[in-house]
């Protein structure tokens, strides 16, 4: 066996004899009696939980309050303001000022608009 190699079973033996060593000088007064593992008291929880809980509480209370304030109510809708003067049309209507009447062009009867494909001034015989 070479330097560099490790003999494993005589590392094994001294590791073998000092746990038995070790486990010879424990004795029945080094004992206690066993114990049921205990769950941490539930009031004692961690301050990050409890931080996370109360944003929580506190999301859903400003949630309800907007719901609350802003939703629709039970109270009837105002109607507008009216205006103080009549807004039905007029029966007869009156121009606002004079104005000189305009004949029509030449070739078109009053109340037609001349045709813009026609030429401005009209060819007969």
């Amino acid at each position: 066996m070479s330097g560099n190699q490790i003999d494993h079973d005589s590392i094994e033996d001294r590791l073998r004899e000092a746990l038995a060593a070790r486990a010879d000088t424990v004795e029945l007064g080094h004992l206690r009696p066993a114990r049921l593992p205990a769950t941490p008291p539930r009031w004692r929880l961690p301050l990050r939980r409890t931080a996370i809980v109360l944003l929580g509480v506190a999301a859903a209370a400003a949630c309800a309050l907007f719901a609350v304030t802003n939703g629709s109510s039970d109270r009837p809708v105002r109607p507008g303001v009216t205006p103080p003067h009549s807004v039905s049309p007029s029966t007869s209507p009156a121009p606002a000022s004079p104005a000189k009447s305009v004949p029509p062009p030449p070739g078109t009867t009053s109340g037609e608009a001349p045709d813009p494909a026609s030429p401005a001034i009209p060819t007969g015989p």
